[in-house]
């Protein structure tokens, strides 16, 4: 049995906002070091439902929003410019993607036991799980930018200096 349709849209909805909540600064937020091993139901709940596959979205949306993005745009124009900086995000995606599913993975981990990550990922969770996810999605959010927001700067810089070179003549 699936999610039902509002389910299933309030888990992309909840996942797409707590991934783009990494771009806002949250001054002294730190996440403790975990040390226990990684659940599988984390993984695959993650890998599963596609939830870490914004990365390439909002490296784009922070991308975006910097000096060396505008100096591409006064080079090569604007939509040449989106282009270049999506291409180069977009080949090195592959490279960052697994420690990004980790990364987020072990942020549910953090707020949900294995049992109901199991319960989240095979559908129709019971109503007090789903209602815990609902609920968590904060604290899932702030936990990934705590582990995730350093990986999110290094991707983005990676692709912005290859940008700006293939950019410049």
């Amino acid at each position: 049995m699936g999610y039902s349709r509002s389910t299933a849209l309030t888990i992309l909805n909840v996942a797409a906002g707590l991934l783009f909540g990494l771009v806002l600064e949250v001054p002294g937020f730190a996440v403790a070091a975990e040390a226990a091993p990684l659940p599988a139901s984390a993984l695959a709940f993650v890998q599963d439902r596609h939830l870490g596959e914004s990365l390439g979205w909002l490296g784009y949306q922070v991308a975006s929003r910097t000096v060396t993005f505008s100096t591409i745009v006064e080079a090569v124009g604007r939509t040449k410019a989106q282009e270049i900086v999506q291409d180069e995000l977009q080949y090195l995606q592959p490279q960052y993607q697994q420690e990004w599913d980790r990364n987020l993975a072990e942020a549910y981990a953090a707020s949900f036991t294995a049992d109901e990550l199991t319960a989240l990922n095979v559908g129709d969770p019971p109503p007090e799980v789903a209602n815990k996810f609902r609920a968590r999605q904060r604290d899932v959010g702030m936990d990934m930018k705590g582990r995730s927001s350093e990986l999110l700067k290094v991707y983005v810089s990676t692709a912005l200096d290859n940008a700006l070179k293939k950019a410049k003549p």
